[in-house]
C-alpha cells in the first residue's frame, strides 16, 4: 500500500481482508479481487495461485 507491503496473502479471503483493513468496504474489496484490479500488484506468481513457488 503506498509502495509498502502490507502483508502476505495465502488466499483471495485474505487479499480482501487486507484491503478492508486499508478503508475499502468489503463489497468493494470482494469486486476488486475477483475483477484483477490493477491497483492490487501480484509477485512471486500468477493471479489467485498462492501455492508456494
Amino acid at each position: 500500500m503506498r509502495g509498502q507491503i502490507i502483508g502476505l496473502a495465502y488466499s483471495d479471503r485474505d487479499l480482501v481482508e487486507f484491503l478492508r483493513q486499508a478503508g475499502i468496504d468489503e463489497t468493494t474489496a470482494e469486486d476488486m479481487v475477483a475483477g484483477d484490479s490493477a491497483m492490487i500488484e501480484w509477485r512471486g506468481g500468477q493471479a489467485h495461485q498462492y501455492e508456494a513457488a
